[in-house]
C-alpha cells in the first residue's frame, strides 16, 4: 500500500479540481447551446471555488496533521474519472449533469475511504470534513444544474 502525507492528498484533490475545471472549460468552448454553456461556465467557476476552498482549508489545519504520514490503498485515491469521461460538442444539460455527478461521486468515495481507514482521529477529521464539504457542494451543484435544465 502506498504512503503519502495528508498535504500531498490535499494537493492531489486540488489538482483534480483544476482538471475538472479545465474539462468543463473545454466543453464550454465547444458547445453551441446557450443553456449548456451557462451550466458549464457555472461549473468552471464552481471548480475554481472548490480548489480555493481546499487551499483555505489546508491553511486552517495544523502543520503536524498535514505532515502526518498516511497509508492508503490505490482504490482510495481514485480521483481519476476525467480520463474515462467521453464528451462531444453536442452534450446536453442532462449529460453534463451526469458527468458532474460522476466527478462528485469519485471525490466522495475517495474522501470516505480515506476517512474510514485513517489511523488517527486528526487525519480522520480532515477527511470527514472534506467529505462533508464535497457532499454539500454536490447538492448545491445539482440544484443549480436542475434550475438551468428547467429554463
Amino acid at each position: 500500500m502506498p504512503y503519502g502525507q495528508a498535504k500531498e492528498i490535499l494537493e492531489y484533490a486540488r489538482e483534480f479540481h483544476r482538471k475538472a475545471g479545465a474539462y468543463y472549460q473545454k466543453l464550454s468552448c465547444q458547445t453551441q447551446s446557450a443553456r449548456v454553456k451557462l451550466l458549464l461556465d457555472y461549473l468552471v467557476r464552481h471548480e475554481k471555488h472548490l480548489e480555493k476552498a481546499l487551499s483555505d482549508y489546508e491553511q486552517s489545519i495544523a502543520t503536524k496533521a498535514l505532515n502526518s504520514w498516511y497509508q492508503f490503498s490505490q482504490d482510495q485515491r481514485t480521483f481519476q474519472p476525467l480520463d474515462s469521461l467521453s464528451y462531444s460538442e453536442e452534450m446536453t444539460v442532462d449529460e453534463i449533469i451526469k458527468s458532474g455527478t460522476t466527478i462528485d461521486n469519485c471525490l466522495i468515495a475517495s474522501y470516505k475511504g480515506m476517512a474510514d481507514t485513517a489511523t488517527s482521529a486528526e487525519i480522520r477529521e480532515i477527511f470527514e470534513n472534506l467529505l462533508a464539504m464535497e457532499e454539500q457542494e454536490k447538492h448545491v451543484k445539482a440544484r443549480i444544474a436542475l434550475g438551468i435544465n428547467d429554463m
